[in-house]
């Protein structure tokens, strides 16, 4: 007998926005990344906001190292306890806001072949075909 397919998974929602004071912009989407457990959503934060810190001014740069040093504990274990968490920095009149969230995600399909309709067959990635 076969066992159901569960139809939805549990993961996180990762997005950062910046917006501007300066000319009223509205928040722009600056990336989003879809992952499955809280320790990946916080590390995607982490890499952005390390890559980002050495262009920061002093105060911003010491809020940003706070949260990567300390406060990213916090926000694993907010994650971890199915609360959305916030990290949101000013730069000059820049904002940057970086937000994770847990979500529940439709699988569609699978990769196995098992439950794929059959037109996938039909559409399979081209070969490298060598010069």
């Amino acid at each position: 007998m076969n066992r159901p397919t569960r139809v939805l998974l549990g993961g996180y929602r990762c997005e950062c926005h910046t917006s501007s004071l300066s000319n009223g912009d509205a928040a722009a989407l600056l990336g989003s990344v879809d992952v499955e457990t809280a320790p990946q959503a916080v590390r995607w934060i982490r890499v952005a906001l390390r890559t980002l810190s050495p262009a920061l001014n002093s105060e911003t740069y010491e809020e940003a190292w706070q949260w990567l040093t300390e406060d990213h504990h916090d926000a694993l274990q907010a994650l971890v306890q199915g609360e959305p968490i916030t990290l949101t920095l000013q730069q000059d009149p820049t904002t940057i806001q970086w937000t994770a969230r847990p979500v529940q995600f439709l699988k569609l399909t699978t990769r196995q072949g098992i439950n794929s309709p059959t037109c996938t067959k039909e559409y399979t990635e081209p070969r490298h075909q060598p010069e």
